[in-house]
């Protein structure tokens, strides 16, 4: 899980500024959304960076990899973006390959 977090995080930076641009119908206040992510999927924090615009871009999975999730929060604007989901960290992996 180490190493799949390490080059998600290298990798997911392009995601920042995607979801920096995000609408208001991908993004609520971090405290709900994290806890949705450990409610209703069993995921939790894995790995987290922060940009040079001081977004912070966070990676949640379930501890097997059976799902995972890419947030942004911007907290100039108090809100948490959805970047990415998904199953499986094969899946993962291929996306941020592609990056």
């Amino acid at each position: 899980m180490v190493k799949f977090a390490g080059k998600a995080i290298a990798a997911a930076v392009f995601a920042m500024s995607v979801a920096s641009s995000a609408n208001a119908a991908t993004c609520a206040n971090r405290d709900a959304v994290v806890d949705r992510l450990n409610a209703n999927f069993g995921e939790s924090l894995i790995a987290n960076a922060m940009s040079a615009s001081n977004n912070v871009m966070e990676i949640y999975a379930k501890p097997n990899s059976s799902t995972w999730t890419i947030l942004l929060t911007l907290p100039q604007r108090r809100l948490t973006c959805l970047v990415a989901s998904g199953r499986g960290e094969g899946r993962l992996q291929a996306f941020l390959h592609d990056l």
